[in-house]
């Protein structure tokens, strides 16, 4: 579990996740605040986004050794089994 503490700002466009001590560069543009604190989140579950913008801001908030840590989520296998409909 990552330890890092983040601060949401709202901007003309939606918000922006700050890294709170980080460089300038740590931060990322999102346009809801429920995608900033699952954003959030995730980063502290130290799990990976699914979605890719979300991955490229994780690595923005995130150093290369913090962003490496993430485990990614596993594909999950659904085997669809319906059988033979009648039609009667």
């Amino acid at each position: 579990m990552l330890k890092n503490q983040f601060n949401i700002i709202k901007d003309s466009r939606g918000y922006i996740v700050v890294r709170i001590g980080g460089e300038y560069a740590q931060h990322a543009h999102i346009k809801t605040k429920n995608a900033c604190r699952l954003l959030i989140k995730l980063i502290e579950d130290n799990k990976l986004p699914t979605s890719y913008y979300l991955q490229g801001s994780c690595k923005r908030l995130l150093t290369e050794e913090e962003y490496r840590r993430l485990k990614s989520k596993k594909q999950n296998y659904t085997n669809v089994n319906k059988g033979i409909k009648n039609t009667k």
